[in-house]
């Protein structure tokens, strides 16, 4: 499940607009999608980490809902 970090809306990755291919950064795997309610954009990572073999996952906003 990923969560918007604008508004908070909670779907599954195929709910949220994919817009551009993946890409890899370090150990993780980097998706920058849009969110279907707010049209807010961020990057979404995740993979798995080396050290410890647990699942991370995290956001970064990169560009503010469209008004």
């Amino acid at each position: 499940m990923v969560k918007c970090p604008f508004c908070g809306y909670d779907s599954s990755e195929e709910g949220f607009k994919l817009l551009r291919k993946p890409w890899k950064f370090r150990f993780y795997t980097v998706k920058r999608i849009e969110c279907p309610k707010c049209h807010g954009v961020f990057n979404y990572y995740y993979g798995v980490s080396p050290r410890s073999n647990k699942v991370s996952v995290f956001v970064i906003r990169v560009r503010p809902r469209k008004r």
